[in-house]
């Protein structure tokens, strides 16, 4: 797979780079990493997100060079701009958001670069997905250390670690396979500085985040005989709140404190008026498979989907399939 990438990179200069909506450490982080190699290649990257780039991953960005999605203006004629449109850390092409119709419009060979399950990504010329791999960071990792040599430049490195530290949680969850944890300790010997990356990523809160979180665990559900522990967080908590949706990052993964709970949930009100699923399991029960009931997909124990409103009901929905999901697994345990 990684051959087949290097051969696509090496027949075109103009490349944008581009990752899921509300970007996470993992595409934010493979994003840089790849533009450093393709510039390291001659190549011309550019790297857009949307709607913007969370505070907690701006230190990443030393040289400038992640633009903010602007429909109307900068971007207005994104979709002429390049000789090929890579998405990463995403198989699925309306994960765009708002670039999603500027996607849809490019004559440019349209690829996805990904580590999460999906069956035969649609809406592509090319994919470029391997689901064994921890993170997408991972990948760009493998395709680039090789060709370059190390070290790595040092916002490289740090653009990987961090992509690696988001989706381990830190190197806490079951995905921290020993070729990861090889990773992390190659690009710490080129200088990252681990504590300084924690801190940056995991150690940035906000009153309204703390705030948000008080009040949705305050309601929390346990059912499923506590094998299930669910929160639900409307638009107008969000606004009592003050909060925004980077406020949401790590929430999901709470109600799992709990010795009881195997599957733990989200379920949010977007101000657009969509309903966001997030869904994580210890280890037992496969939370891709209720994802993947409502169009949606990850990992096995790590999932999301969108459903639609209004809220009451796709939590009525969820509650359901969660407990249908988690009586089929637990029962084989």
């Amino acid at each position: 797979m990684l051959d087949r990438l290097q051969t696509f990179l090496e027949q075109h200069t103009r490349i944008l780079l581009t990752t899921h909506e509300n970007p996470d450490g993992d595409g934010v982080g493979a994003c840089l990493g790849l533009a450093h190699y393709l510039r390291f290649l001659g190549k011309e990257p550019r790297i857009v997100v949307s709607p913007a780039l969370p505070g907690n991953l701006r230190w990443l960005d030393t040289e400038g060079w992640i633009e903010t999605f602007d429909a109307t203006g900068a971007h207005a004629e994104l979709a002429l701009w390049p000789e090929a449109w890579l998405l990463i850390d995403a198989s699925e092409p309306h994960r765009l958001g708002t670039m999603h119709s500027v996607f849809e419009a490019t004559k440019a060979p349209r690829a996805c670069l990904d580590h999460h399950l999906k069956e035969a990504p649609q809406g592509f010329e090319f994919e470029f997905t391997n689901p064994a791999a921890t993170a997408s960071g991972e990948l760009v990792y493998d395709l680039a250390a090789p060709r370059m040599g190390l070290p790595l430049p040092p916002s490289m490195a740090d653009a990987l670690y961090v992509s690696l530290i988001a989706d381990t949680g830190n190197f806490r969850f079951s995905n921290s396979t020993a070729k990861v944890h090889r990773m992390g300790a190659q690009l710490i010997e080129q200088g990252v500085l681990p504590a300084r990356a924690y801190q940056q990523i995991f150690l940035q809160d906000t009153p309204s985040k703390l705030k948000l979180w008080g009040r949705a665990l305050e309601r929390m559900k346990l059912l499923g005989d506590g094998a299930f522990g669910f929160l639900v967080i409307s638009a107008a908590d969000m606004q009592a709140c003050g909060a925004t949706h980077e406020d949401l990052d790590e929430l999901v993964q709470q109600p799992t404190r709990l010795a009881t709970v195997e599957v733990a949930g989200l379920l949010y009100e977007s101000s657009e008026g969509r309903i966001k699923l997030s869904l994580r399991s210890k280890e037992a029960v496969d939370v891709n498979a209720v994802c993947k009931t409502f169009g949606g997909g990850g990992h096995r124990l790590a999932s999301g989907a969108k459903l639609d409103g209004p809220l009451d009901v796709a939590q009525a929905q969820v509650e359901a399939a969660v407990l249908a999901q988690l009586e089929k697994d637990l029962s084989r345990v």
